[in-house]
Order: structure tokens, then sequence, then C-alpha cells
């Protein structure tokens, strides 16, 4: 069995993990007691649980057989009926799936679903978390943004604060929030382009985009809402495989997605209330246009009456053969135009 001092774990995080006989496993041992921790051979997993130490197994089944995995695993994770699948699980998982909480006989298998903001759109993720004594076993499908934030700080964590094993939950949960509101950050500068690009113009790109936007806070809302409520029951029903101190950690964790929900809400409202307003001085604009359009139709309906009767293949019509018949017509069109202008601007129609 391998055993690295923390002096050795630079050497560790260098190589991204990877036990030399199992790409795309990595697999780390940690003990509370001496503050010690480092890397730990696959094969040799189950005889340092038996010793009493605490590992966390990291997956990635885009890169690893099942089998490989399944046969370096202690035997209390094998009870969770639906492992095997989840490592056979590659890249066409099932991503969008809500998170979860499920519990089998002393054993915790949480589905996390996240996802990090990427130009104009995010990237869906799903991260497996398998809790059991002495072994903390995440599944994920290539690159995770969670687990790589996690660890940046893990190992000063635990050297500093971590006091049980459940410390490494406390910070795949804390990373989950912290995109979320990474990605509600980038999603509010969208939310105010989009409101000004709908003062300006309601065309079908503002159209478009403002879909888009919408449809990514209500994913991010989908998402947020289902993290809140594994969190809840976490808190809400207590196991020995979470500590107190990391229960109210997560409890803090909750008020967090509270005030996320609150805040993709206002977001929402804040686009709903720029598009009714768009097409409120739309429908303002339209009803211009129609006036104006009435105004002119009044003046022209009897200038038009009077072309049509004078227009007419009669043989007896007077005013054609009077020498001042043209200048009559005239005469008459005129009063009729100075008439209606007044009347429509006494009536505040024009």
């Amino acid at each position: 069995m391998m055993i690295c001092s923390s002096r050795d774990m630079t050497d560790v995080r260098d190589i991204d993990g990877q036990d030399a006989g199992a790409a795309g496993v990595r697999a780390e041992y940690f003990d509370f007691q001496d503050r010690r921790h480092g890397a730990v051979r696959l094969d040799d997993v189950r005889q340092q649980i038996d010793a009493g130490g605490y590992v966390w197994i990291d997956v990635d089944t885009s890169l690893v057989a099942p089998d490989a995995v399944m046969a370096a695993l202690p035997q209390r994770l094998l009870g969770v009926g639906d492992l095997r699948s989840l490592l056979e699980q590659g890249h066409a998982a099932d991503i969008e799936s809500a998170s979860t909480l499920a519990r089998h006989d002393g054993i915790l298998h949480i589905v996390l679903t996240g996802g990090s903001h990427v130009g104009h759109g995010t990237t869906a993720e799903r991260l497996d978390v398998v809790l059991a004594p002495g072994v903390m076993l995440t599944i994920r499908r290539g690159p995770n943004a969670v687990l790589a934030a996690v660890r940046r700080d893990y190992i000063h964590d635990f050297e500093q604060h971590a006091s049980t094993p459940s410390f490494l939950l406390y910070e795949i949960f804390n990373e989950q929030v912290e995109q979320f509101l990474a990605v509600q950050g980038r999603l509010e500068d969208e939310v105010e382009a989009t409101r000004l690009a709908l003062r300006d113009a309601v065309d079908e790109g503002a159209l478009g985009r403002l879909g888009d936007v919408s449809g990514r806070l209500l994913t991010l809302r989908s998402r947020a809402l289902t993290c809140r409520r594994v969190l809840e029951e976490l808190v809400s029903r207590k196991t020995t495989l979470v500590s107190e101190a990391t229960l109210t950690f997560l409890g803090v964790m909750i008020q967090s997605l509270e005030r996320l929900l609150a805040d993709i809400a206002t977001n929402r409202e804040i686009l709903e209330s720029a598009l009714h307003l768009s097409l409120t001085v739309m429908s303002h604009r339209t009803n211009q246009t129609m006036n104006r359009l009435a105004v002119v139709s009044t003046i022209f309906l009897p200038l038009t009456f009077l072309c049509g009767v004078y227009g007419m293949n009669f043989a007896a019509i007077p005013e054609t053969n009077w020498k001042y018949g043209y200048l009559y017509f005239w005469a008459i069109s005129g009063l009729i135009t100075t008439v209606l202008v007044g009347f429509l601007r006494r009536s505040r129609l024009l």
C-alpha cells in the first residue's frame, strides 16, 4: 500500500491523481487523526479502508472499464443496485436528470446536476456521489467543473479545517452552489442586455435572445431547486455519514439557494416587464399610425365622393358646361378639407 505524507501531495496532484494501473480512476486516502493524505493504488483501496482509513475514489466513466473499478470497490458499495449501470454510462449519460438523493442500507447516493457558463450557453454536467462508511465514490463523465474547483482547495481545507470525512461532501456542495451563483451572475448581464435590446426594437433577434435567456434561467432554476431539495433532505434526516457541523453548513447553503431562486425569479420578471413594455410601446405606435390613416381617410372620403360624382358619364351634369365649374369644384373641395381639419383639430384627433 502506498502511503504519502502531505508533502507528497504536490506530485499526486501534478499527475492528475490517475492510478498507474487504471486510467480515469483517482484514489486518495485521508487520515483525519494524523492529518495525512495521499494517493493509494486502486488494488489497495479495500486494505486501506479495512485499516480504518478514509478513501475518495474518483471515476471518469469515459476512460475506465466498469469491471476494473468494481473489482476494487469495497463490498459495502456493491449494495448500490445501479452502481454498475452508472459505471457503464459514458458521455451519453442522462446529464439532464435532476439532482436526487437515494438511501441504500446506510449508503447515500447523491446525484448533482449543474453546468458551467460557456459562451452564450451553459454546459450540462452530472456528478454522482456515493457515500459509505470509509469511502466516497464520485462518478463523472469526462471533465467536471465542480470537481475541478474542489481539487483547487480541498487539500488546504483538509489541512486547516477538516475534522470528519464529510468535509468532502461540503466541498462538493459548496462548489456546486458557487457554480450556480456564477451562472446566475452571467445571466444577469444577459438579462440587462436583452432588456436594452427590447427597449430599442422588438424584432426577431431580440425575441430570440429573450427566449434563449429565459430558457436558461428556467434551466438554472430547475437545477437549483432540485439541489435545494437534496440539501433539505440531507439536513432533515440525519445520518452517521454526515457530521453535525457539516449539516449546519449545508443548512446555510439552503439559504444561499433560496436567495439564488429569488434572484432568478426577479430576472424573469425583468424580462417579462421589458417584453410587456416593448409590446405596449409597439401597440401605441401602431395606434398612432392607424389614427393618422383614419384622419387621412376622413379627409379624403368626401373628396373621393365629389370625384366620383363628377366622374360619372351622364350627359347632363350642369357644372361640366359651366365656365367656373372647375374653380367651383376646387372651392368646394378646399372648404370641405378646411372644415374637416378644423373639426379634427378641435376634437384632438389631428
